[in-house]
């Protein structure tokens, strides 16, 4: 074969590997922007079916889904996405009879401590997560057969399955309205409901059956990297939120308005950030496995990409007419906008740690992806009830962005490390003749 055959065979290659990975990742992106948009949908229709009070009710309940979901995910599906990417079709079946045994045994645990709660709680709370707790088992197995779904490179299945759900759900929440059935208790089931049938029909899809009797051999296989991942995600969380109650505690609570509408205005960008993640960190074990030197240019290429995105967006919400935003924030606009600046640093900044966690994950460096994560979030912490210490919302948000900023650093030290070490251990695909 002669040299310009072997390039346009080169090319060609590099040409449908490319449009498979561009396939991947609009799933992933489509995925998740649709299933945010279903969740602001159904926020909307239950806050005008019922009372305040009730919706709170909801609003609460919904927040526990959420951190039971980062719990799965930290100790059943991102394990499986990081060991099993990539992998042979009967090794990523084991292993996905596994992990979604995994969620289901933290949901059925979860599902109890929220059906306990609920029954000692009186009216609409109690209502909420009785429901709750009757769907999580179901919420937390759907959601897993995602991951499972985009680390098998089936990111559609994931895609339908999510339709599926949407297409359930919202003619059951109809129905109640419609007939004057709109409680708490049955709104919430009928979400839960619909997304228990989906977690069903997922097993159908991947034609896995999961094993909740493999879920302790599953984490104690996988503790090396389920408790950090999980240790990374309390980091995660209780950074927000304590930085959030120290901004309320010293600059008042139009500050923290202020930063939570400006968040709310990169909202798009977060779903986009979600989306590629689904699918950025298969593909980088996928190319860990080829190349090292491989990883840390795609890595690479992955932050720029998001911080362009994020800069992108923060300079339109700048610009954006001020008719506009009253129009979507109303009176919020003007204090969002003030911190629209800083939180599009950080948002651009927190692009740049993104791809950089990708890799992290690819090369299941748990460890130095936790020990960054603990830095991060301390400085993340300190830079923000500094910048609320010194003024009012403006400061907080630029002191909030300092943290993130110089996590930066923090970030590509580690992934320099753990390419390092990898290096070290396997050597690098690349140079194998």
């Amino acid at each position: 074969m002669g040299i310009g055959s072997v390039t346009m065979a080169k090319v060609s290659d590099t040409a449908r590997l490319t449009g498979r990975i561009a396939r991947r990742v609009g799933w992933g992106v489509g995925d998740q922007a649709f299933s945010s948009l279903t969740n602001f949908a159904l926020g909307i229709l239950v806050a005008r079916a019922v009372a305040p009070t009730e919706f709170g009710a909801f609003s609460l309940a919904f927040a526990t889904y959420t951190l039971a979901l980062g719990g799965s995910r930290a100790l059943a599906t991102e394990p499986l996405v990081v060991r099993y990417a990539g992998s042979s079709v009967e090794a990523h079946r084991s292993a996905a009879a596994s992990g979604s045994g995994a969620a289901l045994v933290v949901g059925a645990v979860g599902g109890a401590v929220a059906v306990l709660f609920g029954a000692t709680s009186t009216g609409a709370l109690g209502q909420a997560f009785l429901a709750l707790g009757i769907s999580l088992p179901g919420l937390l197995l759907q959601d897993s057969w995602r991951f499972i779904f985009f680390s098998g490179g089936r990111g559609s299945m994931a895609f339908l399955n999510d339709v599926l759900w949407a297409v359930v759900m919202f003619p059951a929440v109809a129905v109640l309205l419609l007939t004057d059935h709109a409680s708490i208790l049955l709104l919430t089931l009928a979400w839960g409901g619909a997304g228990t049938l989906a977690g069903c029909v997922g097993a159908l899809q991947s034609r896995v059956v999961p094993q909740p009797s493999a879920a302790l051999p599953w984490f104690r296989a996988q503790r090396d990297l389920g408790a950090r991942y999980l240790g990374e995600f309390g980091a995660l969380a209780g950074a927000r939120q304590l930085s959030l109650y120290a901004v309320g505690g010293i600059a008042g609570v139009a500050a923290v308005g202020a930063i939570r509408a400006a968040n709310i205005l990169f909202g798009p960008i977060d779903v986009l950030v979600f989306g590629i993640r689904l699918v950025a960190v298969p593909e980088a074990v996928r190319i860990l496995k080829r190349s090292a030197r491989h990883l840390r240019a795609a890595c690479a290429l992955l932050s720029a990409a998001l911080s362009a995105m994020s800069v992108a967006w923060g300079a339109l919400i700048f610009v954006l007419p001020e008719r506009i935003g009253e129009a979507v924030l109303g009176q919020t606009w003007s204090l969002a906008h003030r911190v629209a600046v800083p939180i599009a640093v950080m948002t651009a900044a927190g692009g740049i740690s993104g791809g950089i966690l990708v890799g992290l994950r690819a090369l299941a460096a748990a460890r130095r992806s936790f020990r960054a994560r603990l830095v991060v979030s301390g400085l993340q912490i300190v830079g923000t009830i500094g910048g609320a210490a010194v003024g009012g919302a403006v400061t907080a948000a630029w002191g909030l962005a300092a943290g993130v900023v110089a996590g930066v650093p923090v970030w590509a030290w580690h992934f320099k490390r753990g390419l390092l070490e990898h290096e070290r251990t396997f050597g690098d695909a690349s140079d194998e003749p």
